[in-house]
């Protein structure tokens, strides 16, 4: 980590405190990011972006304001900042918003998550960037009925980060961290006008531990064609299936009014459930900041809180709220963290296959689109595609349906969990089996 940027982070809150606030917090970032995309062979786009930026929390006389700049040349921050606490100082009183308690800031993990892969980064090239989105595409053209493919679009991209994080009370933080991606999204030709997608991605921190490029485009082609001639089944309620990399889709409906502003606001279905078994026993759910190599991993939040592992659901009993310092202050509780980093799940012992097997008979519901879910009732629904599944077997794809319910109800139906966790993803979500859930398609 660049020690000029943490010198920099606390120029700029001892700058805010002469000018007389109270309680600074400062973040500042710089991050470049690159990505190329190719589409029925040829480049289609190219996008390289450098950003740094600004983040500045004020506390002025009882009073608040957040605000952000990215032009950091020494004459324009400071004005940036005379004026952002001249304009806090008008601002109406919150007792409320304050700074986290510096004892939050303690035991903060020093460890190495390998969230950065330097080399990795280094070593990438505009060369290898295009070829690995070439390759992507005539991976996705290389199997059966290619001749039936109408698109294929792939890219390849990369990120670098910096970031440094300094508070007026004694928080001082700073961390690095890459990523990079390959994405597929392969049409297909079917019936009258419809063009059945399938997309293939992976995401990692490190670029060695990138898949080839045939299991990310073959696999996006293959689920292409698998949802040729899909049609909806009869509504009623049927064993279902919900694969790895969608469970998160479905999850956030459960998970979102956790927030502590929903709560506050009573928004929330669960505001009075933490204590009680809200989805099935077999679940569980931990929010794992300091993961190695976790897409979600970071050793503080956004308030410079430090992280450390934590239950939101335990055997199915809900254990944590996300709580900022302002809306623990408002519900009168501890502040936890305002928000989620890896969320990792109880885990089964079959994959993919051997759910279907178990089943026997039922939907695998392989897409969402559209939906809703509200937070204040828990009732949610929600667009699917997917297979219908007879003998443990896919027989035909079915679409135009919406799985619906009441996400209290609906999650104590949950029987089975995989034990293929999405390993792309910050929800480590494993494919999910419920018992007779309500779907509606034909009458």
């Amino acid at each position: 980590m660049s020690k000029t940027l943490l010198e920099q982070t606390k120029a700029v809150v001892q700058k805010a405190q002469k000018l007389g606030a109270q309680g600074v917090s400062a973040s500042l970032g710089r991050s470049r990011n690159s990505r190329v995309e190719w589409r029925d062979g040829k480049l289609d786009r190219l996008r390289e972006s450098t950003s740094m930026s600004v983040g500045i929390t004020l506390y002025v006389d009882g009073r608040h304001s957040s605000n952000a700049s990215s032009d950091l040349r020494p004459e324009v921050l400071d004005r940036f900042l005379e004026e952002t606490v001249a304009m806090t100082r008008v601002l109406a009183k919150d007792p409320h918003r304050k700074l986290p308690d510096p004892g939050r800031f303690k035991d903060r993990f020093e460890g190495d998550l390998k969230i950065y892969d330097q080399a990795g980064s280094a070593a990438v090239t505009a060369v290898w960037r295009r070829k690995t989105a070439e390759d992507l595409e005539a991976a996705a053209r290389s199997g059966p009925r290619a001749d039936q493919i109408i698109s294929v679009t792939s890219s390849c991209s990369d990120t670098a980060s910096e970031s440094a994080k300094v508070t007026s009370n004694g928080m001082e933080g700073s961390r690095r961290s890459s990523t990079f991606v390959l994405y597929t999204e392969t049409s297909v030709k079917d019936e009258g006008d419809r063009k059945p997608e399938g997309w293939h991605y992976a995401v990692t921190r490190h670029r060695g531990k990138l898949p080839g490029v045939e299991k990310i485009g073959g696999e996006a082609t293959r689920r292409a064609f698998l949802d040729v001639g899909a049609k909806p089944e009869k509504s009623g309620r049927y064993d279902c299936i919900i694969e790895n990399r969608m469970a998160g889709r479905l999850l956030r409906g459960l998970l979102s009014p956790l927030n502590g502003q929903l709560i506050q606001q009573k928004r929330s279905f669960l505001a009075d459930k933490q204590g009680q078994e809200v989805v099935g026993k077999i679940l569980s759910i931990d929010d794992d900041p300091l993961l190695v190599e976790g897409l979600g991993s970071r050793t503080y939040d956004g308030e410079g809180m430090s992280l450390k592992k934590m239950p939101v659901f335990e055997k199915g009993v809900l254990r944590t709220f996300y709580l900022d310092t302002y809306y623990a202050s408002k519900l009168g509780m501890e502040p936890t963290t305002g928000g989620q980093s890896n969320l990792v799940f109880s885990t089964g012992d079959l994959d993919l296959d051997g759910l279907l097997k178990v089943m026997g008979k039922g939907i695998l519901v392989t897409g969402f689109s559209g939906g809703n879910s509200n937070s204040a009732t828990g009732d949610f629904s929600i667009g699917i595609r997917g297979q219908w599944i007879e003998g443990g077997k896919i027989v035909r794809p079915v679409a135009e349906m919406n799985l619906a319910g009441n996400h209290l109800e609906f999650w104590k139906k949950l029987v089975e969990l995989g034990g293929d966790p999405n390993p792309y993803s910050s929800w480590r979500t494993p494919s999910l089996r419920f018992e007779k859930v309500q779907f509606s398609g034909l009458s």
